[in-house]
Parts: C-alpha cells; sequence; structure tokens
C-alpha cells in the first residue's frame, strides 16, 4: 500500500479525533515533508485540506440525513470551534 493510501485510510479511520500532520507522518512512516509532497502529488490537496474536507462532508451528510438535528453539535464533531465556521466553511 502506498504511503498516500495508508495516510487516506489514517483519515478515514481517526477522522473524529484530534489529527495531526505529524501523527499521519508517524503512522504511515515518513517524514511530514515527504508526507506533504506524496499526498499533494497524487491527490491535488493537502493532507489537512483532505482531512477538513473529509470532516465537512461527513457533517454535510449527516445533517441531510438527520442523524443529528443540532447544527452545533455537528460542527464540533467535525472539528469546528463554533457553528459559524462550521456554516463559514
Amino acid at each position: 500500500m502506498s504511503i498516500v493510501n495508508r495516510a487516506i485510510w489514517y483519515i478515514e479511520s481517526h477522522h473524529a479525533e484530534d489529527i495531526t500532520l505529524e501523527n499521519i507522518a508517524e503512522t504511515v512512516g515518513v517524514s511530514r515533508y515527504h508526507l506533504t509532497r506524496a499526498f499533494a502529488v497524487a491527490t491535488g490537496y493537502s493532507v489537512m485540506r483532505y482531512l477538513r474536507a473529509r470532516r465537512l462532508s461527513i457533517a454535510a451528510q449527516a445533517l441531510a440525513n438527520g442523524d443529528i438535528a443540532n447544527i452545533l453539535e455537528v460542527a464540533l464533531e467535525a472539528g469546528y470551534n463554533s457553528d459559524e465556521a462550521f456554516t463559514r466553511a
């Protein structure tokens, strides 16, 4: 499995946790610099931008499905500090 695939697997498995670039790089077994470059080449996104986009899409899906009715709760679970920041995103 490539380092990018391993990084995506880690993000998908731990998206609800506090994840840093360092966590992902350690899990994948490469430096932050190498991970950042390889991920951008393979996906066209930075690692952290990909993580934010996944969290946002998961939160949007939860809202659409009616799984969570309170937008503040969705925002906090998606890693945003307020419903305003979530709404802007």
